[in-house]
């Protein structure tokens, strides 16, 4: 150990002062490490918030609404044909009467010849 003293008052350890050297530089790298290391967590997590923002507006403005949209104008399209055909099909059992006696009359017929 030596010591020199400063202004002949306190006298000065050279190594502890170098160890202190030491120590605040291994702490100073030590922080920088730390503050890269955040600074790059940060970015990754703004990075993935907008990825998140961009997904959502995505799906929800491009995707999913114009979806839901499409969807409903479908169905509202296919209830309608469905009236329309149920109105065409009412007649239907008009027809089915007119057959059945049409096969009436021709069994009938066909009984009355034989």
């Amino acid at each position: 150990m030596s010591r020199t003293p400063i202004g002949n008052s306190i006298p000065i350890d050279v190594s502890l002062l170098e160890d202190i050297e030491q120590s605040a530089l291994h702490l100073s790298a030590q922080l920088d490490a730390l503050l890269s290391s955040l600074q790059s967590q940060l970015q990754l997590a703004a990075s993935a918030t907008l990825g998140s923002v961009k997904v959502y507006e995505s799906s929800l403005v491009d995707g999913v609404c114009g979806q839901v949209e499409a969807c409903v104008e479908q169905t509202t399209d296919l209830i309608s044909r469905c009236d329309e055909m149920d109105k065409d099909m009412a007649s239907i059992a008009d027809i089915a009467t007119q057959i059945k006696a049409i096969k009436q009359a021709i069994d009938i017929l066909g009984a009355a010849i034989k």
